[in-house]
């Protein structure tokens, strides 16, 4: 069993490295005019470097049209890129040395259907939670991977320890981790701290940054800016190989070529390239405009060289208003310069410097957009979409976007929101009962939190974690409240309610009075009041009447019929919960005779009262106390019986009587109330 899990294990750590292998290498496979990989999609930066369609994403048929809205583009594409980075299927090597198809659920750690996507995304403003999430969870694994593997080689601690660890995403090129770190800040993330890992750290070391060449250095300032982050210091021993600003700055600007621009071979032959002068003159963007400072001589330097820049950006503007690279005019490299020109504060719709033959910069990149698809064409000659021109295009537009609307330029994301926080109220919040009966005692049901994830499976979150819980009036009868709050990356709260039924009510007599049926019962702790239900006879139950407690607990049934049958019961009610019945009390309405005495000789008194047809029989009670103690009772059996002359009684002594009549239904007695009292001397 053992052995079956370790080979479990490797297989899903095995199958994860190679998805993302894959799709880097995917993208090696289709190059371009014969262009080696190591300028753009392979290396992270962006630029294109094939055709960059991920496996199972569909393509559209080319369509031409210049006068599109931008934003009509930018809701288009944004849908766009989602959906196709929701649900789909990556062809990856297995165990056996062959390939399976696995599902893929949100975007990848992957320059091409990854953290461009999400850069894009974030910074336009998209919503998304499960979508961020999956990426979030896609890189995590990732992380996961590299650093087991980083572990094994350098004998460092692996994450999620207390000590942020190193991470290097690749071991030769940097810009994996800047390409990481964007996509990070974007979504509000400290790329210092995932899951234990510090992905800003392998920035540190100047040799490794440099291993690209000028592409590195140009993505480690973009990246290290992007969320101010500070530059980790580097380990004992390689102190000049130490990172800073200021040397990231230098070297960029030591790369410029004589007549300006930049390329990544620092080539004076080969020319400017407008991808990499467009990205250097990016990564000079927090300097040129001031939001970090560094030494006057070095800020001098870079604002002449932003200046110089632009106008070279100038000069190799196409007619139709886009930029060309490789001998082809192309999306990406116009994507990067409207990037470049929306975060520096010049307008590429507008700007004259950036208007040829009435083509702007915004058209240039327009140009290569098919209408109504979401998806943007690599060259013009292509009849389809292209995945990387489509990301790369997006983030330009939503750059430039974020220019008109006066925000924070695409990688200053200092202004960036969490995109995994998750409001709870699109959560499944569970009690575990909701219904309870008052004991005296504060209720504290359990809480049960879910959530889904993009591949539809469910996340159970963790109690004062993810979320706090809190309880409102769970004591007394009525309702009380759950209240659940998120915490971390749930936001929000979500409120559900719980009921305290009072305790049933028990009724303690229900009698005969003169004027009507007389119900008592106990007092209910809580009750606002007491609702009376009441059947007639053989009819049904019907609610009879409302009685508030604070009037008592008793109530005179005065709409009843002699000799008639009535069946009570009673509930407490408090704040719209009512609480149990209380058991059923069945009594016959039996109405008082009127007793009428005189004296009829010496120690003799002859009672007399009128018929009740209802009654069986009569009682009669008397006795020389008004208090009636000591008093007798004589049964009058027959119901036709209506005078009774009591003899015996010493003569001229007060004597007290009366009379109530009896029904006897099943064996069972019920009697009226007692006449009055009638007193008079024998």
């Amino acid at each position: 069993m053992r052995k079956i899990k370790e080979n479990r294990e490797k297989m899903y750590r095995s199958r994860w490295t190679k998805i993302v292998s894959y799709m880097l290498v995917m993208v090696m496979a289709v190059s371009l005019f014969g262009q080696v990989a190591v300028n753009g999609a392979f290396d992270g930066t962006g630029k294109q470097a094939g055709t960059g369609v991920i496996a199972g994403l569909s393509q559209v048929e080319a369509a031409s049209d210049t006068s599109i809205d931008y934003k009509a583009a930018l809701k288009e594409t944004s849908v766009a890129i989602e959906k196709k980075l929701t649900t789909y299927k990556v062809e990856v090597a297995d165990e056996t040395g062959g390939t399976s198809v696995v599902d893929w659920y949100g975007p990848a750690n992957a320059s091409i259907g990854g953290e461009w996507a999400v850069i894009g995304e974030s910074r336009y403003g998209r919503k998304n939670v499960l979508w961020y999430r999956a990426y979030y969870e896609n890189l995590v694994r990732v992380l996961q991977v590299a650093g087991e593997a980083q572990a094994s080689a350098d004998g460092t601690t692996t994450g999620g320890s207390a000590k942020t660890v190193p991470l290097k995403l690749d071991s030769r090129k940097g810009t994996e981790n800047s390409r990481a770190i964007l996509a990070l800040t974007a979504m509000g993330i400290d790329a210092s701290n995932v899951e234990g890992y510090d992905l800003t750290a392998a920035l540190s070391d100047m040799t490794y940054v440099k291993k690209q060449g000028l592409n590195g250095p140009i993505w480690a300032l973009i990246a290290l800016d992007s969320g101010n982050y500070e530059i980790p210091q580097i380990s004992s021993g390689k102190t000049t190989a130490q990172v800073s600003r200021e040397k990231l700055l230098s070297y960029i600007l030591s790369s410029e070529l004589t007549d300006g621009g930049f390329n990544l071979t620092k080539s004076d032959s080969q020319g400017a390239d407008p991808d990499v002068t467009a990205m250097a003159l990016q990564a000079f963007v927090p300097y040129y405009t001031g939001r970090i400072t560094v030494g006057t001589e070095l800020q001098k330097q870079i604002r002449e060289a932003v200046d110089r820049n632009i106008q070279v950006l100038s000069d190799m503007q196409k007619t139709s208003g886009a930029y060309s690279s490789y001998g082809s005019e192309n999306a990406e490299s116009t994507a990067q310069v409207l990037v470049a020109l929306s975060s520096l504060g010049i307008d590429g719709r507008t700007d004259s410097r950036f208007v040829k033959n009435g083509k702007s910069v915004l058209d240039g990149l327009l140009y290569f957009y098919i209408p109504s698809t979401g998806m943007f064409k690599h060259v013009d000659t292509e009849k389809s979409g292209n995945q990387m021109a489509t990301e790369q295009s997006f983030y330009a537009l939503v750059a430039y976007q974020r220019f008109r609307n006066k925000k924070a330029t695409l990688y200053d994301m200092t202004d960036a929101d969490k995109a995994c926080v998750m409001e709870l109220a699109d959560c499944s919040v569970t009690i575990s009962k909701t219904a309870y009966t008052y004991t005296g005692k504060t209720i504290r049901p359990a809480v049960t939190v879910t959530c889904k994830k993009l591949d539809g499976t469910t996340i159970t979150l963790k109690k004062d974690t993810d979320y706090t819980v809190t309880y409102k009036n769970n004591k007394m009868p009525g309702k009380a409240t759950v209240v659940v709050k998120g915490k971390g990356d749930y936001t929000g709260s979500v409120s559900r309610t719980i009921t305290i039924a009072p305790t049933a009510t028990v009724i303690s007599s229900a009698t005969n009075t003169e004027t009507g049926i007389r119900l008592k019962w106990k007092k209910t702790t809580g009750a606002e009041k007491y609702i009376i239900y009441r059947k007639a006879g053989n009819g049904s139950w019907k609610k009879y009447k409302a009685v508030k407690a604070a009037n008592g607990c008793s109530f005179t049934d005065t709409k009843v019929t002699n000799g008639s049958k009535y069946a009570y019961k009673i509930r407490a009610y408090a704040d719209g919960v009512y609480g149990a019945y209380s058991s059923i009390h069945t009594v016959y309405r039996v109405k008082q005779p009127a007793l009428k005495v005189k004296k009829t000789g010496k120690g003799r008194l002859k009672c007399s009262w009128k018929k009740n047809t209802k009654a069986n029989s009569y009682q009669i009670m008397y006795g020389t106390k008004a208090s009636m103690q000591g008093a007798k009772t004589i049964a009058i059996k027959k119901a036709g019986t209506v005078k009774k002359t009591i003899t015996g009684l010493k003569a001229g002594k007060k004597y007290y009587i009366r009379i109530r009549s009896c029904k006897t239904v099943n064996k069972k007695k019920y009697y009226s109330s007692w006449s009055k009292t009638v007193n008079i001397r024998a």
